[in-house]
């Protein structure tokens, strides 16, 4: 069986709340107590994350002395509990909701993903004969980003100055309904919401990012001041929470991790965007090309394979594309053709794979993803598509596509077309799952 991550729970409770979680969200947990895990030769066995339980540690180990430990063999750590260090290490504090356990696991995991992927990526663009020394692994300071801060309230919007970077560069608005305004005419790497806001204004703000093609992919962090809004601000689809006063030196933490993972979108982008001059794109949707394709996803599967780690393979096709050609000519199905290729490049993540496979069919690869998950985010990605208007050269009219979306999970021994051919048209069960 694959996972969607290999998890190491530190823990002198069987019974503790952290792994029941986490299983069911499809990851693999194995436990050891305080005082085993130094006793464990960690060897060639690779964790992705380790995960303390400060809450149930019976044998009172100085937490510091397993971080230490674990970054000795380069496992991200995650406190979960009681906690008072002030390091890089992630924290959930009690009282913590499942969500929030879920998106930090996720987070963490999710870096480590992109940080594989990426250098997956660069190794099969090398094969074609290409320098990348411009691009580089992302530095894990805020550094100079570029943070808008949407809020009020001036005891909050100090606090959270206090804890930024002084190098960062802020922009402040205070009014949520101009918020977006700004983040369309601005490039920022996070957006930092102050509370709720009157009247939930921040979580319908939110709301409005994640609905925006353009800013769906931008980090957004919420300073809570009442901690029983955790889970309708993970709802709303905020990245991460911070509570206000208990856990403000918590907040570079966390808006750091989400500025990492945005930056390394950007590092995979800059690389295709160096690579275009080579044979690495296909011409008439801007994206990877087929032959790269078959050079680069033999790598994922295998890697994946060695580490037990589940992958999606998603195909989209444009049902309707041979009736558009015959109707408006071949130069308007490459307009469409482009039209599809550059909102795919922009409503997938980072990490995703996406290529063209065939005239009028899209694969995309989804590493580190169960098909469940894989389903509900190319939901999206079909609803986006079959609700665009594309305008094409030869008609006035709008012309709307038929999208047809199928995934499956890579197996054990699968080829490429394989686990295309697998992939089948979403079925009335797994839109209601939807």
């Amino acid at each position: 069986m694959r996972y969607a991550a290999n998890l190491l729970v530190v823990s002198d409770s069987p019974a503790n709340t952290i792994e029941p979680c986490l299983a069911e969200a499809g990851y693999r947990c194995t436990r050891l107590s305080f005082l085993a895990i130094f006793e464990q030769d960690f060897g060639d066995q690779s964790f992705d994350l380790i995960l303390i339980d400060g809450e149930n540690n019976f044998a009172n180990v100085n937490v510091k002395d397993i971080a230490k430990m674990a970054a000795a063999n380069n496992f991200p750590t995650l406190v979960v509990g009681p906690a008072d260090l002030k390091c890089r290490i992630q924290t959930i504090s009690p009282g913590y909701c499942d969500l929030e356990l879920l998106g930090r696991v996720r987070a963490l995991v999710r870096l480590e993903t992109m940080e594989q992927e990426l250098v997956r990526r660069i190794s099969t663009t090398e094969t074609y004969g290409v320098d990348i020394t411009g691009v580089t692994s992302p530095e894990p300071d805020i550094g100079e980003a570029n943070i808008l801060i949407v809020g009020n309230k001036t005891v909050v919007l100090g606090n959270i100055l206090l804890r930024l970077d002084t190098r960062t560069n802020i922009h402040i608005c205070k009014n949520p309904d101009m918020a977006l305004d700004d983040l369309r005419t601005r490039r920022f790497d996070a957006v930092i919401l102050s509370g709720v806001g009157h009247g939930d204004s921040n979580l319908r703000l939110c709301y409005d990012i994640r609905s925006d093609t353009k800013l769906y992919n931008l980090p957004v962090l919420m300073v809570l001041e009442n901690s029983e809004n955790r889970r309708a601000a993970y709802v709303h689809g905020v990245s991460d929470i911070i509570l206000h006063e208990t856990e403000m030196d918590a907040l570079v933490n966390r808006a750091g991790l989400q500025i990492q993972q945005h930056r390394y979108r950007f590092a995979i982008q800059k690389l295709f965007r160096i690579a275009k001059p080579h044979p690495v794109a296909d011409g008439p949707t801007d994206l990877y090309s087929s032959g790269f394709m078959r050079a680069h996803l033999p790598t994922m599967f295998a890697e994946h394979a060695a580490q037990q780690k589940v992958m999606t393979v998603a195909s989209l096709k444009i049902a309707n594309f041979d009736e558009i050609t015959r109707d408006y000519g071949y130069p308007s199905g490459d307009q469409l053709l482009r039209q599809v290729g550059s909102a795919l490049s922009s409503l997938v993540r980072g990490e995703d794979f996406c290529c063209h496979y065939n005239t009028g069919h899209f694969v995309i690869a989804l590493p580190g993803t169960r098909r469940q998950e894989a389903l509900i985010a190319l939901k999206r990605v079909e609803g986006v598509l079959k609700n665009t208007d594309f305008a094409l050269p030869s008609t006035d009219m709008p012309v709307r596509i038929e999208a047809m979306i199928g995934m499956a999970e890579v197996g054990a021994g699968d080829s490429i077309e394989e686990v295309v051919e697998r992939s089948v048209t979403l079925t009335g069960e797994d839109e209601k799952a939807a």
